[in-house]
């Protein structure tokens, strides 16, 4: 971005922005776990970060928040092996449709019938997504449109 290809964008990390990036917080959303419909977990209303041993776990590899939960799950000694891995949402959540995995999945994420999601505590991973620019630059006339009427939208509503 600070090399000037991108004048703004709608961006979520675990880590804080660089220093010369204005960020402004918009929604947050807290991670959940996808599974098939019919299965156990959709029995319960929370899951717990630890519920993912034992099962395929299905890889979204543009997740900017997939080092961060791997790290969650280190530190409680768990270490998630993919069964798949792909970059492609759309085939991540068809698998888990079809029974072949679970995932863990933003709040306000696609959902996709046959697939069911509960949201995880203990720890309760949640994302802030913001808009991010230059701290610098001054804004185009059209930038300034999209800033403003992305801070007015009702983003839990719509979600």
């Amino acid at each position: 971005m600070t090399e000037g290809k991108l004048d703004v964008a709608l961006l979520a990390r675990p880590e804080p922005f660089d220093h010369g990036l204005k960020a402004d917080p918009v929604y947050r959303e807290r991670f959940w776990l996808a599974f098939a419909t019919g299965h156990p977990f959709e029995m319960r209303n929370t899951l717990h970060l630890t519920d993912v041993r034992g099962e395929a776990y299905l890889e979204r590899i543009n997740c900017e928040y997939g080092d961060h939960i791997d790290g969650l799950c280190r530190n409680v000694g768990l270490e998630i092996r993919s069964s798949f891995r792909s970059e492609r949402e759309d085939w991540i959540l068809a698998m888990i449709a079809a029974g072949m995995g679970v995932c863990f999945i933003a709040e306000y994420s696609a959902s996709h019938p046959g697939v069911c999601h509960r949201p995880v505590a203990d720890p309760e991973i949640i994302r802030e997504v913001s808009l991010v620019s230059v701290a610098d630059r001054l804004p185009s006339p059209v930038v300034s449109a999209f800033a403003k009427a992305v801070k007015e939208h009702d983003w839990q509503t719509a979600c």
